[in-house]
């Protein structure tokens, strides 16, 4: 089957199901869940995530679909809800993380490392939420680039942009004398 006509394929199937053909998500499902799954997937490196996010994903999908106005931008809006979801699971598992570490860390810890760490964390947290996803997945969950803007559904040029603002933004919080 080519690209094409898959596509239309996915269209019908939509159509069908906006218009309460019961038959056809689980027809929708059978041809376009490998892609969320793989999708998932390249976005956390968790294969038990990505099914988790894939099935949350589908909920989602089958509530909302008759809300989908354009049954040709059905790819495009399912990658953001399967993106949102994503996104939800790496903050989840950053939030462990740093409860983790703080657990670790002894309580009389008065470090300047200890200092400076708890300062850059509620600086990114005052940064605007845009500017403060791209911080999080690329220097605390370790995301690539593409990665990170993949999870938060924007160009790889937009989120090298808005990661460099952010930094710039930080350095004036963090350092004002040097800026």
């Amino acid at each position: 089957m080519t690209t094409n006509t898959k596509a239309i394929e996915i269209e019908l199937l939509v159509l069908e199901a906006q218009s309460g053909n019961p038959k056809a998500l689980p027809h929708l499902v059978s041809h376009y869940h490998p892609t969320l799954i793989r999708r998932a997937h390249a976005l956390t490196q968790n294969h038990d995530a990505a099914s988790d996010i894939s099935q949350e994903t589908w909920l989602g999908i089958a509530r909302n679909i008759r809300k989908l106005r354009d049954p040709a931008r059905f790819h495009a809006w399912a990658t953001s809800i399967l993106a949102n979801h994503a996104r939800d699971w790496i903050k989840a598992q950053i939030q462990q993380r740093e409860n983790a570490a703080s657990h670790r860390q002894a309580p009389n810890a008065n470090t300047q490392e200890t200092t400076n760490a708890h300062e850059l964390r509620k600086a990114i947290l005052t940064l605007e939420p845009k500017l403060r996803d791209i911080v999080i997945l690329i220097h605390m969950d370790r995301c690539t680039i593409e990665q990170a803007s993949a999870a938060l559904v924007i160009p790889v040029g937009t989120a090298k942009s808005r990661l460099r603002k952010a930094k710039s933004i930080l350095r004036e919080q963090l350092d004002p004398e040097r800026t």
